[in-house]
């Protein structure tokens, strides 16, 4: 299992604190069930008894949502070792047998001496906040308070009918690098009132004729995938507006008592970026040269009614400067947004390259910005020059030749990011990183890079190079949640007809809740087939998920040190400022 010098087993360690074995023999997992619903300590209350939490609580979580006093905490921890002492088991409140926490099982499964509810967060719309139905955390432990957004993946998953074939998808918004590859199309589209502007004549010669019959269909075409895929723009964009808007609101909030933004100042310039991309890129790329496919097919198929007068003009119209002209202003856009991210990609190399030079943190982040700086500077390049050439095509047929190298690029641009720069993301700081800190952040880094070679390596049971008991459910879906590849693994398991029965789902219905507590449940007999699932899900969907990890971890990364780079230079200012004399 070593790869490039580092074991992912050993990466996986440095995630936990203390480390452990993901999976613990039947008495450990029945404490470690039970600290998972501690959640909430109460400050003001001197009895330290646990407190489990009621499966509809979201109201009441929101009053305890800040650590316990430090004095309060010490206290406790002294009543709580004498406890431990004095009884060596608890009850629940339901008289239900509970093992007591003790030194003997493993760390990694005991609940924080510190209890705290688990972080809820502002983000609603991010998928962050805790759900009406729950405030478990499944498997996982319950991370330290704080107000940074950071991802709690949820221990559950609601699916709904995908449409026609009885398949399921999962229910929630996201950030999604799903880019229709049809889009890549559209210059060419653009293209398609060559034969009405070279053979601007008439009678209109028969081959002639065809070849507005077919150009004059394509571009038809290509403006139904720009309307499809301007939808999906939307809902990205609508997303992270929302998490924009609310993280401004944390911001603000933030700052009224002087203490420090930077990591919501992190997490506000990628937002800031991805709304540009998706808004700029995507969605002005499909509506401005969508529209301009729309008018060009229409003054095409006008052009083989040339004989009317009113008609041709019309035609020459739609086909030339008017239905050109969306294309042009969308260049002019695109380009001056390209070089604003170009420029952006050298700053996370030139900040990087000062604070963690030679790490491998440091070549992942450089691997990133030049894949954006390549697709920045051809997608810019391109559609300035496709914008120029375009509107030369309404009077010279040359204006084409240009055109050539431009639809090739769009091509190329369109793959480019499907698969080197785009990326999916559900929540702002995925689960076990950390903005604050560079090297959580940076090990997690490390970690996806490593993980699609691994699951490569172990393409039959690629679980094994992650999992201490692959055999074992609880840890196989402990994997799965921390890794928040639940959705996708109970899209695939629902597809089963046996296993949708085993889930008490049979035939179609119009909703799917599964939950880990209740895979857990389900027979012995049963964990083999679902265990399968998850084999299947990290094999086929594994490689790709931890590829967007990178991805996006590397922009988290690259943009912290570009902040603390410019917060240095405010304090360097003030400084200054301070020190310079005043006025006698």
């Amino acid at each position: 299992m070593a790869s490039d010098g580092i074991d992912t087993a050993s990466i996986e360690e440095l995630r936990h604190d203390p480390p452990g074995p993901v999976d613990q023999p039947d008495t450990e997992q029945t404490a470690h069930v039970a600290a998972s619903k501690i959640e909430v300590g109460d400050a003001s209350s001197k009895d330290d008894a646990p407190v489990t939490v009621s499966q509809h609580c979201p109201h009441q979580t929101n009053n305890h949502r800040q650590q316990l006093p430090q004095d309060d905490v010490d206290e406790q921890k002294e009543q709580k070792e004498q406890r431990h002492k004095q009884q060596p088991h608890q009850t629940s409140d339901q008289g239900d047998y509970i093992p007591a926490v003790n030194e003997k099982i493993d760390a990694s499964v005991t609940a924080p001496k510190t209890v705290v509810l688990p972080r809820a967060c502002t983000l609603s719309s991010t998928g962050t906040t805790l759900s009406n139905a729950s405030c478990s955390l499944g498997l996982l432990p319950i991370p330290r308070s704080c107000d940074v957004p950071e991802s709690i993946p949820p221990d559950r998953v609601t699916l709904v009918p995908a449409g026609k074939g009885g398949e399921y998808v999962s229910k929630g918004t996201r950030l999604k690098n799903d880019l229709y590859r049809a889009v890549g199309l559209l210059e060419l589209a653009n293209a398609g009132d060559f034969a009405a502007n070279v053979w601007n004549k008439y009678p209109v010669p028969v081959y002639a004729i065809v070849f507005m019959a077919v150009g004059a269909t394509f571009a038809g075409i290509m403006s139904v995938f720009a309307m499809l895929d301007a939808r999906r723009a939307w809902r990205n964009v609508t997303f992270l507006r929302q998490q924009y808007r609310e993280l401004r609101q944390a911001r603000e909030r933030r700052a009224a008592k002087a203490q420090p933004t930077t990591d919501l100042d992190v997490l506000l310039s990628v937002v800031y970026r991805e709304i540009g991309t998706e808004g700029i890129n995507r969605w002005g790329l499909n509506l401005f040269m969508g529209a301009g496919a729309v008018l060009i097919a229409i003054g095409t198929y006008l052009a083989l009614g040339g004989q009317n007068d009113a008609i041709f003009l019309a035609s020459n119209l739609l086909s030339g400067y008017v239905g050109n002209s969306p294309i042009a202003l969308f260049g002019a856009f695109n380009t001056c947004w390209a070089y604003y991210i170009f420029c952006k990609a050298q700053g996370h190399i030139n900040a990087a390259s000062k604070a963690i030079p030679g790490t491998r943190a440091m070549a992942l982040i450089r691997r990133r910005s030049r894949n954006l700086q390549v697709y920045t500077s051809i997608n810019g390049t391109a559609t300035l020059v496709g914008g120029v050439g375009s509107m030369i095509t309404a009077t010279r047929w040359w204006g084409y030749v240009i055109l050539i190298p431009v639809i090739m690029s769009a091509i190329f641009c369109n793959h480019w990011w499907r698969t080197r720069a785009g990326y999916t993301r559900r929540d702002l700081v995925p689960y076990g990183m950390s903005v604050m800190k560079v090297d959580e952040l940076s090990t997690a880094l490390d970690f996806a890079a490593r993980a699609p070679k691994k699951i490569k390596e172990h393409k039959k049971a690629p679980l094994n190079a992650f999992v201490s008991d692959p055999t074992s459910l609880q840890a196989v879906l402990t994997f799965i949640q921390e890794y928040e590849l639940l959705e996708p693994f109970c899209e695939r398991l629902v597809k089963s007809k046996d296993l949708r029965r085993v889930l008490g789902c049979a035939g179609e219905p119009a909703e799917i809740k599964i939950e880990i507590s209740s895979l857990l449940d389900l027979p012995k007999d049963q964990h083999p087939a679902i265990i399968q699932v998850a084999q299947d899900t990290v094999r086929k969907v594994g490689p790709t998920h931890f590829q967007y990890r990178e991805r996006y971890a590397a922009e988290l990364l690259g943009t912290y040190f570009v902040v603390l780079k410019h917060e240095a230079k405010h304090r360097e200012k003030a400084r200054v400022q301070s020190e310079k004399p005043g006025p006698r």
